[in-house]
């Protein structure tokens, strides 16, 4: 059975993306109930850290599944249109990498066009013929990750302050809470925007450094 090389690699980033949700809740601890982080033995801690790692899986599954590709590519690069990496592979990312010679991957690759959404599509078929690269897989592997945390704080910034509001905490509290949660979707942006053109990079150099004639073949299903 073919398997999905997205669905893999979001598997392999559960686990950081549970880590971050556990930071998220242990934060959201320290606004409401302060004395329950600090008066916490070790052994309480674990406890209650092992009882978070048991449900936080579902809350992640709601928070970075509600949002399809194009969505999150959006909340990424702040675009309605054309917003996946790829649509800039070759008029933007692509010539900026040193690595990368245009002309000989224009020779490698065929015509290379300039219009965003054909870019997109020039730039997922050359992807598709090294999908298993290493490089490509790791860099790939981090924009997913980078790209779903962002889906999962963007949230966080309205609906934590939120309910720390009507459990009464001080309006201090409250801006704490919006910079915190800011802070963290705005460096999750950026490491999904550093690994997206790292990863649409990745692909195009290693099309620019030789002809890829033979992609993997298409397992049955």
């Amino acid at each position: 059975m073919k398997t999905n090389p997205d669905r893999s690699l979001k598997s392999l980033n559960m686990k950081w993306l549970v880590m971050l949700a556990v930071l998220d809740l242990f934060v959201v601890l320290f606004f409401v109930a302060p004395e329950v982080i600090r008066d916490a033995t070790f052994n309480q801690i674990v406890v209650m850290r092992g009882l978070a790692t048991a449900v936080l899986p579902v809350v992640v599954l709601l928070l970075t599944g509600v949002l399809s590709h194009d969505a999150k590519a959006s909340l990424v690069y702040w675009k309605t249109e054309n917003a996946m990496p790829g649509c800039q592979a070759f008029t933007k990312y692509g010539p900026a990498d040193q690595r990368i010679d245009m002309i000989a991957l224009k020779k490698n690759v065929g015509e290379i066009p300039t219009e965003p959404s054909e870019q997109n599509k020039k730039w997922f078929k050359l992807y598709k013929m090294v999908d298993g690269d290493a490089v490509v897989v790791e860099a790939h592997k981090m924009y997913l990750l980078f790209r779903d945390m962002a889906a999962m704080s963007l949230p966080l910034i309205g609906l934590v302050p939120l309910g720390l509001y009507f459990v009464g905490v001080s309006i201090a509290t409250l801006w704490i809470a919006v910079a915190f949660f800011v802070l963290q979707f705005l460096l999750s942006v950026a490491g999904a925007r550093n690994s997206g053109r790292r990863f649409v990079c990745n692909v195009m150099s290693i099309h620019s450094t030789k002809k890829v004639t033979n992609p993997k073949p298409t397992a049955a299903a």
